[in-house]
């Protein structure tokens, strides 16, 4: 890659970061309204090939996609808290059941943290989805800044 591309995809994904932290869930929204945007161009431009089914399943679906874009996202969010509580309680009783203990008390800890942790993200995403959806935008956005800005420093002082 060369060093312009690797300064504007740094710079890129800091400007992502800094939407993520800003817009944090209304993101989803906005992302929604790009895809089901998309969506009805190409419709159109399969319509203008003449590819009449394709082009309005297409069309159909970007509309669908713009009107019920956050319906579907709760629907994800509440199906991966379930996931995330069936896994987190079937894990720790895994555990149990097998009488896990580590060589000290901080392993043995350890050991019951990853139930425990997936356990609390479920009830979080079941009870609190737009906080949590939130508080995962922003982390995601000062991720992305900083990465960015370690990619751009990168990008800058090598030759």
């Amino acid at each position: 890659m060369k060093k312009s591309e690797k300064i504007i995809s740094a710079v890129l994904l800091m400007v992502l970061g800094i939407l993520f932290i800003i817009l944090k869930g209304a993101f989803i929204g906005l992302l929604m309204t790009v895809v089901g945007i998309s969506l009805i161009v190409v419709g159109i431009i399969d319509l203008v090939n003449k590819l009449v089914p394709p082009a309005v399943v297409k069309m159909v679906v970007g509309v669908l996609v713009i009107i019920c874009g956050w319906l579907i996202v709760e629907a994800v969010l509440y199906i991966l808290a379930a996931i995330l509580l069936i896994f987190g309680i079937l894990l720790l009783y895994d555990n149990i059941k097998r009488n896990v203990r580590g060589c000290n008390l901080c392993q043995t800890i350890l050991e019951y943290a990853t139930p425990a942790i997936c356990i609390a993200i479920g009830i979080l995403l079941l009870f609190h989805s737009g906080a949590v959806v939130n508080f995962v935008f922003i982390a995601s956005g000062i991720l992305a800044f900083i990465e960015g800005g370690i990619m751009l420093f990168k990008a800058v002082t090598n030759d």
